[in-house]
């Protein structure tokens, strides 16, 4: 039988007092313990908690200054994760703390940290702080992670340099304003760079050398303030395979994006009116979105300089008919085109590629739907658009499910659940519908 016991002792002024509890279970007469837990109160006149539990400890409202570090000779050897809550210090220095592997500073007024280089820690994160300065000490060869969000921080730390052995950087929600990725060309391990969610109006990426950037993989840069780019300053990340721009105010895209690693990247929600792709060389791309912009023609040269995208996603935008349309349709490996929200007025789609699996439609103005020829399997939603007249004869016998709902006319199926020779009832009933 288990039993949970704890006692709780408080003392006249500074002085503290010690309490362990363990659990014990006899089992065939063998002594396991089954968890341990270390709990430090203060005198009712001190203000911080110390509490212990499964390699993880946390200290509330501590006060190094006034209340010493004699504290930290009672977390446990097998603490993991040091977290340190509601922290009463303008500057800490993370020398006291050099054996813990995981540190985390929150919810603090702390303004500065200090990070010496014979500290044994891989993790460390600071969030919502009144931070404003951090300093690492050249000679860090441990810290793997960073985390710092929701502070003070108008620059990224120029000493992040001295952290040889980061692979993950992520910096976010602070009011940073302008970047100088330089500052992480030289982290041969870095594999992801987060900067999204602060200020940032000017990015500056000075020309690379061989060897820079050598593993970073994912860059991050949404929801900042960007309002101009030059694509062609990331051609030297050569092992680049992600590259995340939305959610800026993008209007001005500069330079040709020439990459052979770069499988992912996102203009969503800018201001992009135009987008001239005619010099990129885009071999491996697979995904590439621009929802949310104000383009009305298709980027130029898309499927010579992208010839592999598997998503296209243009949503959103104010995309007019034109005949550069079908050139899209020559992407050999297109799984998913999503055009929807536009301003399309018909869809005569004589020739589609044959890996397309997913077409929508959906918020057009579209009056004539027509795809005579499709892969097995593909799935058309075509639903609040203005199609009066439908002849199912004008739709390959491949495709599985039609969605019409809202139009003049609604002759929506899904022939999984059809039976065999059964074929689509139209519909001109409109009552439910809200466009």
């Amino acid at each position: 039988m288990l039993l949970d016991y704890l006692t709780v002792y408080s003392l006249p002024t500074l002085s503290l007092i010690k309490h362990y509890v363990c659990f014990v279970i006899l089992l065939r007469k063998k002594c396991f313990t089954i968890a341990s837990l270390l709990l430090l109160v203060p005198a009712p006149s001190a203000a911080f908690q110390f509490l212990c539990a499964n390699m993880l400890c946390t200290i509330k409202k501590w006060a190094p200054s006034e209340e010493g570090t004699f504290l930290l000779a009672h977390i446990p050897n097998d603490t993991l994760i040091l977290k340190l809550s509601h922290l009463r210090a303008n500057t800490f220095n993370l020398a006291t703390l050099d054996k813990i592997m995981a540190i985390e500073i929150e919810r603090s007024p702390v303004k500065k940290v200090v990070m010496p280089s014979s500290t044994a820690t891989v993790r460390l994160k600071v969030s919502r702080t009144y931070l404003s300065d951090i300093a690492f000490v050249a000679g860090n060869a441990r810290l793997n992670f960073l985390t710092i969000t929701e502070s003070r921080l108008k620059t990224i730390p120029s000493t992040i340099v001295h952290l040889v052995a980061l692979e993950t950087v992520a910096i976010t929600k602070s009011p940073i304003e302008t970047v100088n990725l330089w500052l992480f060309s030289k982290l041969t391990r870095l594999y992801e760079l987060n900067l999204c969610s602060n200020k940032i109006l000017f990015l500056h990426l000075p020309a690379t050398s061989a060897g820079d950037f050598a593993s970073l993989r994912l860059l991050f840069l949404a929801d900042n303030l960007l309002t101009t780019i030059n694509l062609g300053a990331f051609n030297g990340m050569q092992a680049l395979q992600t590259l995340d721009f939305q959610n800026n105010r993008i209007r001005r895209v500069q330079g040709a994006l020439v990459s052979n690693s770069l499988q992912t990247l996102e203009l969503s929600g800018n201001r992009l009116e135009t987008l001239y792709c005619c010099e990129w060389h885009l071999p491996n791309l697979n995904h590439l979105a621009l929802s949310q912009n104000v383009l009305s023609m298709l980027p130029t040269c898309l499927s010579l300089t992208m010839p592999n995208v598997l998503y296209l996603i243009l949503d959103r935008n104010a995309l007019i008919d034109s005949d550069t349309w079908y050139n899209i349709f020559t992407l050999k490996r297109l799984q998913q085109l999503d055009i929807s929200h536009n301003r399309l007025t018909k869809a005569v789609l004589d020739n589609i590629s044959n890996s397309l699996l997913f077409l929508d439609l959906q918020y057009n103005n579209i009056t004539v739907l027509h795809v005579p020829a499709a892969r097995m399997g593909l799935r058309i939603t075509a639903s609040y658009n203005a199609i009066d007249t439908f002849d199912i004869k004008s739709l390959s016998p491949n495709v599985t499910t039609l969605e019409m709902f809202c139009n003049p006319i609604d002759c929506s199926f899904n022939r999984a659940r059809m039976q065999i020779g059964q074929e689509p009832v139209c519909y001109t009933d409109r009552r439910n519908c809200n466009t």
